[in-house]
């Protein structure tokens, strides 16, 4: 019997409202100390969850993924990103395990199942007026001299990008610079070994910050005093040849 739950929801464009809702209720029905990440986006990595974890005592935790399905690419980098974890910590009486996702629970998918069948009479019908794929306000590209795109994506994510995230707008806003940088949070932008991981545009650079630290000096260096940091590049598109 584990002592701690560490719960893994995966789900991009999940909203706050929803999250926290799906949270207390996961919460609410667990008979021991949990935990509730977000793999994608802002907020509370799980290595920073599990530590949390077992600085309330925890000792035996399983990580359970929430997702119909869950992502099969993260289940099978789940595991090693867990070990890593796990061999940091270093805590040789702390163990891990790691449950399936519930999309071969048939309890799970009854349940499903029979909420869409006694919920039918109450779904909101769809006529065909107000018919649009168009939202009010969509129209215009926003005013900006820096596109930075923040990778949200699990892995990063995992590597504290949530947090990373926070960080940079409360520094954008420090400097002066928040109405003129537009801020994209992307999925997976693929060098996820050298996340979290920021693209620079137009400047085409693409940097690794690390820390909180690299992220107010990103700023003040190459937002502020528009100079390139180039102790953290990792990248640099090569604007002189166009793509064939």
């Amino acid at each position: 019997m584990p002592d701690a739950i560490l719960y893994l929801i995966s789900q991009p464009y999940l909203s706050r409202r929803r999250y926290c809702r799906l949270a207390d209720g996961l919460t609410r029905a667990t008979p021991m100390v949990c935990a509730v990440v977000k793999m994608e986006g802002a907020g509370q990595s799980a290595m920073d969850a599990l530590s949390e974890l077992v600085g309330a005592g925890a000792r035996t935790i399983v990580v359970q993924p929430v997702g119909l399905p869950f992502s099969d690419s993260l289940m099978a980098w789940l595991p090693g990103a867990l070990a890593h974890w796990l061999k940091t910590c270093g805590m040789p009486d702390v163990s891990l395990a790691l449950a399936t996702d519930q999309s071969g629970d048939q309890s799970v998918l009854a349940t499903i199942a029979q909420s869409a069948v006694a919920g039918a009479d109450e779904a909101v019908p769809i006529g065909v007026q107000g018919a649009s794929v168009d939202g009010k306000g969509w129209d215009d590209v926003p005013t900006h001299c820096d596109h930075l795109l923040v990778c949200t994506g699990p892995r990063c994510t995992f590597r504290r990008a949530g947090l990373l995230r926070d960080v940079l707008n409360a520094e954008l806003s420090r400097h002066g610079v928040m109405r003129r940088t537009l801020v994209a949070t992307t999925g997976c932008l693929f060098p996820c070994n050298k996340g979290p991981v920021i693209a620079h545009y137009p400047a085409g650079r693409w940097y690794r910050l690390g820390t909180p630290d690299d992220v107010s000096i990103f700023v003040q260096t190459v937002l502020v005093e528009r100079r390139p940091l180039t102790q953290f590049v990792i990248h640099e598109v090569d604007t002189d040849h166009a793509c064939a």
